[in-house]
């Protein structure tokens, strides 16, 4: 089947992963050293996060942290879980399983693992949430009592910058997850798991570009044989990718995207124009399709499929020549969709010209103009 991915979310996992610093014995007591100084200003604000209740506890989770074979990584990874089922570090062990698998081609267990470090991330994110309200509750001879019982005794903030930035990071992680496990899924050729993670996906987040991005893209890529059924997945993808362009300006511009590359950037808008030319190409609205498809082509014009999708709606409008134009800069371009675009090319050459004689140089002669 030819369809596009996107790009490798594991990836993304890893550095978000493996942007927690290494803990210790040692840290904790520095971490409570501060939190003390802070509380002695009546401040009692600590730097949010997972923290480690032994040193046990802290010297497995850098022993994983630091492992680099992925076999390995998992090993570890799901000792800790056994180990320690309570440590506030246990939604990271199960994202570094969620990389691991991916990186052995289990994406089935890939899968399992991220909807694991999802809950957990949630569940963690709500603990938080809820010692925060509490905390807001107290006054201030509440919090001197609670603070002459427990010297190391610390309050949360919802509303400070630790919180928000912390809280932030969570989200991420948690729509990066459901993004590797579309992509999981999709590695293993299973569309309604991969639609079934993206519409989770979207009740968490339901205005994230990249998740409308990929669900649409999914949808539009891998339509039931059922007509109604087609139909009717048609009519969501549409919506789908229709609020992500409507979305993508905001977005481009915000702080989330400023981690992009003007690459990426440009990939994303592209990646949006292929799949609505896709879904119109579904649909048989042919120059509609035919419009967004070079409107993908003006982002990214050396992408071989979004041409051979081109081509088919040319044919299907029985404009051959631009059909066989588009069809020779895919084959030019070659990739998964060189042997179907070349296929039908060669049945339009040889209607138009009774011969293959000339082909190949027709498609360098195409190939030569990409772009301009």
């Amino acid at each position: 089947m030819i369809g596009k991915k996107g790009p490798a979310i594991w990836v993304i996992l890893i550095a978000l992963t493996l942007s927690l610093p290494v803990v210790s014995a040692g840290q904790r007591r520095n971490q409570q050293q501060q939190q003390q100084q802070q509380q002695q200003q009546g401040q009692g604000q600590q730097g949010i996060g997972p923290q480690v209740k032994s040193k046990d506890e802290a010297d497995a989770f850098n022993t994983l942290q630091m492992e680099q074979n992925p076999a390995k990584r998992v090993e570890l990874a799901e000792a800790f879980v056994a180990k320690f089922p309570d440590s506030e570090f246990v939604s990271y062990a199960h994202t570094f399983r969620v990389t691991a698998y991916s990186q052995l081609g289990k994406h089935k267990e890939s899968a399992a693992a991220a909807e694991q470090a999802i809950d957990t991330t949630i569940k963690f994110g709500e603990k938080l949430v809820a010692k925060a309200d509490a905390d807001a509750k107290l006054s201030d001879k509440d919090r001197e009592n609670i603070r002459k019982k427990d010297k190391n005794a610390v309050f949360l903030d919802k509303n400070s910058p630790q919180f928000l930035t912390f809280m932030s990071q969570a989200e991420q992680r948690i729509l990066a997850l459901y993004q590797s496990v579309i992509q999981s899924y999709q590695m293993l050729n299973d569309a309604p798991h991969m639609i079934e993670a993206g519409k989770k996906a979207l009740g968490f987040k339901p205005d994230d570009v990249n998740t409308l991005a990929m669900l649409s893209n999914v949808m539009a890529e891998r339509p039931p044989v059922n007509d109604q059924q087609k139909t009717e997945q048609m009519k969501l993808a549409e919506e789908y990718v229709n609020q992500a362009l409507m979305l993508l300006p905001t977005f481009l511009s915000s702080p989330e995207a400023a981690t992009l590359t003007p690459a990426q950037k440009t990939d994303l808008t592209s990646q949006l124009h292929y799949t609505l030319g896709l879904i119109y190409l579904h649909q048989k609205r042919l120059s509609s399709s035919q419009n967004e498809l070079m409107t993908a082509l003006k982002s990214k014009p050396n992408d071989p499929i979004t041409y051979y999708r081109l081509g088919i709606a040319y044919v299907q409008e029985m404009k051959n020549d631009q059909a066989m134009d588009a069809l020779s800069k895919s084959v030019f371009l070659k990739g998964v969709s060189e042997a179907n675009a070349r296929d039908l090319l060669k049945q339009l050459y040889i209607q138009k010209n009774k011969s293959e004689q000339g082909m190949e140089d027709y498609v360098k002669s195409a190939g030569a103009k990409i772009g301009q």
